[in-house]
C-alpha cells in the first residue's frame, strides 16, 4: 500500500476494530438491555410475524406511534429472514456504524489531499471511537442507520447529486424525526447549485430515489392516518418530554453548538466547500435538542465533518484554516469523551470481560420455564429490557410479555402480571429503576428470580 494511503488508513482501521470489539466482547453489557430497545424491537419482531406493530407489552389498547417504522421495518424484514435474535438486532448498529465510518472516511479522501487527508481520517477516526459513538454502535437503536443515511445524502451532496441527497434525507425522516435538522443543509445546496448556474437535471438515478421516497412518506401517511389518536398522544408525549429535559439538563450546554456555528461560519467564508461544515452543525444541533444519550454521537460527528469541511483542499484554500481545523479535532475529541452523568455507570471495566449481565443459566432457566407456560400467560420482567431476551420463546408458548405501567407511554393504570421474572445485576444503573415501578431493587448479581406477583 502506498505510504500516504496507509497513513491515512490507520487511524480509519482502528476505530473499526474498537467498534467491532465493543460488540464482540462487551456483547450486552455496553450498554446493559435498556427499555428503549424494546420499544423498538418487539414491535419489529411482532411485524415480522403478524404484519402488524402492535405489542400488548408496550400498550395493550394500540399500536406505539412515537417514532416513525422505518428502523423497526428494516429489523422485521432481517427477522422474517434471518429469525430472531437480540444479538442481530445489535448486530445491525454496529453495521451501519461501520458503514458510516466509511461514508466519512471516503469523504475525506474525497475533498482533502496530502497531509490534510491523513488529518481529516484522524478527526474522523477520533469522533468514531468516542463512548457515545460506541455505545450506539451497540445498542438497538435507530441512531447508526440514520446517520449512515444521513452521511450517504452528505456524499450525494457533495458530488453534485443534491436530488439523491434530498431523497435521502427524506428517507431518514422514516427512520427518525431528527431528520428535520439536516434539510437545511441540503436547501442551501440546491440554493447554491442554482446561484452558481450548476443545478443538475435530475436523472433516471434521481427520478428513482425521490419517486421511491415519495411512495414511502405516502405509505407512511395513511399509517398515522389509520392510527390518528395514537399519533396525536405519543407525539405530544415525546415534546413534552423533549421540552421539559431542555429546560433543565445541565449535560448539553449551549457553548458546543456555539464553537460549531463559528467553525462552520469560518468554513463557509474561505471557501466554497461548505457541505460538510452544515450537516456538521446539523448533527450538534440534533445533540443538543435531542437531550438524551443516544444522540451525544452527534457532537464529536459534527466537529469532524466541520474538521474536513476546514481540511478540504480547493483553490481558496488559506493558512488560517490549519488552526481552525486543529480546533474543531480538539473539540471532538473532549465533547466525545466528557463523562456525564448517564455515561458514567455505563463505562466497560475489566470485569465485564469475564462475565454477563445476567448469568447464561439464568436466561436458559427463564427459557424452560417459559415452555411451560399455558397460552395467554403474561410475564413482567423485572428489568424491563431483559424480555428481548425471550421474544421467541414467549411467541412460541403463546405468552405475552407486559410491563407494570398501562403503557411506555402513560404510567396510570398499573396492570397485573400472572408471573414476574425480577432480573438484577450491578451493572443496571440505578438512575433507570424509575422504568420498573413496584420491583424493589437489590443492587448485586442475583440473576434471575422466577415469583408469582
Amino acid at each position: 500500500m502506498h505510504p500516504g494511503r496507509t497513513l491515512f488508513a490507520a487511524p480509519l482501521l482502528l476505530a473499526a476494530c474498537a467498534i467491532l470489539a465493543v460488540r464482540a466482547l462487551l456483547g450486552f453489557q455496553f450498554p446493559v438491555p435498556w427499555p428503549d430497545e424494546t420499544g423498538f424491537v418487539a414491535p419489529a419482531f411482532d411485524f415480522a410475524r403478524t404484519g402488524s406493530f402492535f405489542d400488548p407489552g408496550l400498550n395493550p389498547d394500540r399500536v406505539v406511534m412515537w417514532m416513525p417504522p422505518g428502523y423497526m421495518l428494516l429489523l422485521a424484514a432481517l427477522f422474517r429472514v434471518a429469525g430472531y435474535s437480540y444479538a442481530l438486532a445489535r448486530w445491525v448498529s454496529t453495521i451501519a456504524c461501520l458503514i458510516s465510518l466509511a461514508l466519512a472516511a471516503s469523504l475525506a479522501w474525497r475533498l482533502c489531499a496530502g497531509w490534510r487527508r491523513v488529518a481529516a481520517a484522524s478527526a474522523v477516526a477520533i469522533a468514531f471511537a468516542t463512548p457515545f459513538m460506541l455505545i450506539d454502535t451497540n445498542v438497538a437503536r435507530m441512531e447508526m442507520p440514520f446517520a449512515a443515511v444521513i452521511l450517504l445524502a452528505l456524499r450525494a451532496t457533495t458530488a453534485g447529486r443534491p436530488f439523491v441527497a434530498a431523497a435521502c434525507v427524506a428517507a431518514a425522516g422514516l427512520i427518525h424525526v431528527n431528520a428535520i435538522y439536516f434539510v437545511p443543509p441540503v436547501a442551501i445546496a440546491f440554493i447554491a447549485g442554482a446561484r452558481r448556474r450548476q443545478f443538475p437535471r435530475p436523472g433516471a438515478a434521481d427520478c428513482l430515489a425521490m419517486t421511491a421516497a415519495a411512495l414511502a412518506w405516502a405509505a407512511y401517511a395513511v399509517d398515522i392516518a389509520r392510527n390518528w389518536p395514537g399519533f396525536q398522544a405519543d407525539m405530544a408525549m415525546q415534546f413534552a418530554l423533549k421540552e421539559f429535559i431542555a429546560n433543565n439538563d445541565p449535560a448539553h450546554p449551549l457553548w458546543p453548538m456555539l464553537a460549531a456555528a463559528a467553525l462552520a461560519a469560518a468554513a463557509l467564508l474561505s471557501r466554497r466547500r461548505f457541505d460538510p461544515a452544515l450537516f456538521g452543525l446539523a448533527f450538534l444541533v440534533q445533540a443538543h435538542n435531542g437531550h438524551e444519550l443516544w444522540y451525544d454521537y452527534g457532537q464529536p460527528l459534527g466537529f469532524a465533518l466541520i474538521a474536513v469541511a476546514l481540511l478540504a483542499t480547493p483553490p481558496t484554500s488559506t493558512s488560517r484554516d490549519i488552526p481552525l481545523a486543529a480546533a474543531a479535532i480538539i473539540l471532538s475529541a473532549v465533547i466525545g469523551w466528557r463523562i456525564t452523568d448517564a455515561l458514567r455507570p455505563l463505562l466497560p471495566h475489566p470485569a465485564m470481560l469475564h462475565r454477563d449481565v445476567v448469568p447464561a443459566a439464568d436466561i436458559a432457566r427463564v427459557r424452560r420455564f417459559i415452555a411451560t407456560l399455558p397460552p395467554g400467560t403474561t410475564v413482567d420482567f423485572g428489568w424491563t429490557g431483559m424480555e428481548l431476551f425471550f421474544l421467541d420463546d414467549l411467541a412460541r408458548a403463546g405468552a405475552h410479555w407486559t410491563i407494570l405501567r398501562h403503557s411506555v407511554t402513560q404510567v396510570w393504570p398499573l396492570r397485573r402480571a400472572d408471573w414476574r421474572v425480577v432480573c438484577d445485576s450491578t451493572e443496571f444503573p440505578a438512575f433507570l429503576f424509575k422504568f420498573d415501578i413496584g420491583h424493589p431493587r437489590q443492587g448485586a448479581d442475583t440473576g434471575c428470580e422466577i415469583v408469582r406477583p
